[in-house]
């Protein structure tokens, strides 16, 4: 009952913001910042919406995308708060000091369309509306899930003293295995693979070839846990700001990405499994209890920041 309560909440709010500001008018020209550049394999399917959407919504919306050498990777969010840049692509865990519970879609388990079918699109929403300054249109990469690469084999399942490259939203798991996190910038990874300064690292199926990575990658340890989930966000000025049809528009295109995405993950997840088998990269099976571990230890962290927040959107997020 409180999580209807909540929902129809967040869905009148969402309709008080979404009353047209403007009517009819000219195309509007938004400018969108991507965390990494436009060739990476991560930004190919919002590059693929981007150009679906100045296609289809010719003559009332065109995007043009600009990446972190015209906005730094960790000031885009700020960037699109304040109105700097109209839209932005990235992961939600960079703006978590603003938004604690705004990478919830890291550990959905249930896909984007049904996520905005049973109210959670609504109430994440809503929280980036309130905190962010912003408009969640809908988030990409869901479901291309992280994995533990290494260069040498588990003992046990246990990876004790082990220096694995990491980021903040695996960092407890990978010290709950034993191991020690080590934070570096990705272009730094194949030097300090190459130097054995780190014994392996975590990262999303798609793209280790990208980097070269599995020139001194051995193992990949499946099942993946959490998403690389990455969210695409107007600023809500500016949204507030667009004509009706303008809105519509955005929103369709929205839902038309959220039932194509599973089909490209599927297609890119084969790709990029067969790639990593060439490359003599073996997958090794830690069992289901791998990335169960790894959501709930990310779960917990997630709670610190917003407890009822992340209390009433879990159900719906994990399908259950």
């Amino acid at each position: 009952m409180k999580n209807r309560r909540m929902i129809a909440a967040c869905a009148a709010a969402l309709a008080a913001v979404s009353l047209p500001l403007a009517v009819g008018g000219a195309e509007v020209k938004l400018k969108a910042a991507s965390f990494l550049p436009v060739r990476s394999i991560v930004v190919r399917p919002f590059l693929r919406l981007v150009e679906e959407t100045n296609k289809r919504c010719d003559g009332k919306v065109e995007i043009s995308i600009v990446g972190p050498e015209a906005v730094p990777s960790l000031e885009q969010w700020n960037a699109v708060k304040n109105g700097v840049v109209d839209m932005h692509y990235g992961p939600a865990n960079y703006w978590r000091g603003v938004v604690p519970a705004g990478d919830v879609i890291s550990v959905a388990r249930v896909e984007s369309a049904a996520q905005r079918a049973n109210g959670a699109w609504a109430m994440i929403n809503g929280e980036y509306n309130r905190k962010l300054n912003a408009w969640y249109l809908t988030h990409l990469f869901n479901g291309v899930r992280f994995h533990l690469y290494t260069t040498k084999t588990a003992r046990d399942g246990r990876f004790e003293g082990m220096r694995l490259r990491s980021v903040p939203i695996y960092d407890a798991f990978f010290k709950s295995l034993g191991a020690q996190p080590v934070r570096m910038a990705p272009p730094d990874v194949y030097t300090a693979l190459e130097r054995n300064t780190v014994e392996g690292y975590g990262w999303p199926l798609w793209g280790i070839q990208d980097f070269g990575w599995d020139k001194y990658t051995k193992f990949r340890h499946d099942p993946g846990f959490i998403s690389a989930a990455v969210a695409v966000l107007v600023n809500l000025d500016k949204w507030k700001g667009l004509a009706a049809e303008q809105r519509d528009c955005l929103t369709k295109m929205s839902v038309w990405v959220e039932g194509e995405w599973p089909k490209w993950r599927a297609d890119e997840d084969a790709v990029q499994r067969a790639a990593q088998e060439k490359s003599g990269v073996k997958a090794v099976d830690m069992g289901a209890e791998f990335a169960v571990r790894a959501e709930e230890i990310y779960w917990q962290d997630l709670a610190k920041g917003d407890p009822e927040f992340v209390r009433n959107i879990r159900p719906l997020l994990s399908g259950k």
